[in-house]
């Protein structure tokens, strides 16, 4: 009786949650909010005057700032930052091409080397029973197609970042995950809720959950959800979608054990939403009051993995 009571408890807030927490808006910016920002730490501070002196070094039109934050180093921070002042510069400060690309392979991993491909288990070419009301032989031989590039997406973090985490900007998390692609390298909070979706389609069930339990892993380390697994992300978070994913999930699967074990992260999650900074009051033209939920960065700058098209347009 006591378990019953508390699983619909569980899903009664699971609900709850879904419906209340994923209400944003988004105000102008006061000085109490631009007060708390959160510092960047050396890694990424470094990685971005590196970025800068690439767009200026490359001048190429296809220029990837996100490339730059997400290098990995081959050595400590200390080491590679010293080389990198000491490259030879031309009296306008300027750093060849030659030497730019030399330094980038010597101290450098590639970017998003610091994930590795894994064959996601639950995966197979046709599950039973996908898609049933799909009859029609092209869209069916095309829906396969699209279930298969879940083998493609999928990676796991290397050990190499719980060995050096001061190394990379990339974050640990504990499952295998399912990146979005090209030069989206790691997972993100709301992309997460379209990809369950589609898992939960190709009966992927084991996946989903990993996802969830990731995202699980920023709550109880950051106390929300990070809008990707960054170092440069920590400073904010995105729709928060979590609950979704989790009743979505239960809703295919009815796994009793996976709510019981959100809900304290959930419900961290929901503090997170309505403390001061993310919490606003509005009055609408009747007079009445309404609490919201306000999506806010805790940063005053252009964003790192944008950083030099931001300034590039401004």
């Amino acid at each position: 009786m006591a378990n019953n009571f508390y699983l619909s408890l569980s899903l009664t807030l699971l609900f709850t949650l879904t419906v209340t927490v994923t209400v944003t808006v988004t105000v102008t910016e006061s000085s109490k909010f631009m007060d708390d920002v959160k510092p960047s730490i050396p890694l990424v501070s470094f990685l971005e005057r590196l970025q800068q002196t690439a767009f200026d070094t490359f001048n190429d039109s296809k220029f990837d700032p996100k490339t730059y934050v997400d290098l990995p180093l081959k050595f400590p921070l200390s080491v590679t930052d010293q080389a990198f002042q000491n490259l030879p510069k031309s009296s306008t400060g300027s750093v060849s091409v030659h030497d730019l690309k030399l330094f980038i392979d010597k101290y450098f991993e590639g970017a998003g080397d610091d994930l590795v491909y894994f064959h996601p288990e639950d995966f197979v070419p046709e599950p039973e029973g996908f898609l049933p009301k799909v009859k029609n032989r092209e869209v069916r031989a095309w829906a396969v197609k699209v279930h298969s590039l879940w083998k493609n997406l999928s990676r796991k973090v290397s050990s190499e970042v719980k060995t050096h985490p001061s190394y990379h900007t990339l974050l640990p998390v504990p499952g295998s995950v399912i990146i979005p692609g090209s030069r989206f390298r790691e997972v993100y909070y709301w992309d997460s809720y379209w990809v369950i979706r589609g898992l939960l389609a190709s009966k992927m069930y084991k996946t989903a959950k990993s996802i969830v339990i990731n995202l699980i892993s920023f709550i109880d380390e950051y106390g929300f959800v990070l809008n990707g697994a960054r170092t440069y992300y920590t400073n904010r978070s995105q729709p928060p979608l979590l609950s979704a994913m989790i009743y979505e999930i239960y809703s295919r699967t009815g796994d009793v054990e996976l709510v019981k074990r959100s809900l304290p992260a959930l419900l961290k999650e929901y503090e997170f939403w309505n403390s001061d900074i993310h919490k606003v009051t509005v009055s609408d033209a009747q007079g009445c009051t309404h609490t919201l939920n306000r999506y806010n960065a805790r940063w005053n700058k252009p964003r790192p993995e944008s950083s030099t098209m931001v300034c590039l347009v401004c």
